[in-house]
């Protein structure tokens, strides 16, 4: 994340709506003082079949563009990206992985005069979606 200058403002440990598992928002800042936000969150359903549900269904209800499958990061993976104009350039990258009954998310949004590189986003996303994985025990 150095190479972003991001700083953190404000943290938010509210976990995964209606599922088990553990989250936290990180609300920061760019060193020109544009909004940035990190969500990562970590679901563990009881089964994997619900894990199953719980991933497709993130793909139903978001409004982000797919990126397409990824591979060798679980038993199913994708990304998602979002380019918006709210007073500045806000680039959004979202990866979404499920392992079992392990279903990790990592959302990454940065802000600025130009928008952040998807490539810049999607290797922070995907470090940290792989470090999610190894910290949490699968079924």
């Amino acid at each position: 994340m150095a190479e972003l200058s991001l700083t953190v403002a404000r943290t938010d440990p509210k976990p995964p709506l209606g599922q088990p598992g553990a989250a936290c928002l990180f609300e920061m800042r760019t060193k020109d003082g544009h909004q940035a936000n990190l969500r990562v969150e970590a679901s563990t359903p009881v089964s994997e079949q619900e894990a199953r549900l719980l991933y497709r269904a993130t793909a139903q209800v978001t409004v982000m563009t797919p990126a397409g499958a990824i591979t060798g990061v679980g038993d199913e993976a994708e990304a998602f990206t979002r380019r918006s104009e709210p007073g500045f350039k806000y680039a959004e990258y979202m990866v979404r992985a499920r392992t079992g009954n392990l279903v990790v998310k990592v959302w990454l949004a940065v802000g600025g005069t130009s928008y952040a590189a998807t490539e810049t986003l999607a290797s922070k996303a995907l470090t940290l979606l792989k470090a999610t994985q190894a910290a949490v025990p699968t079924v």
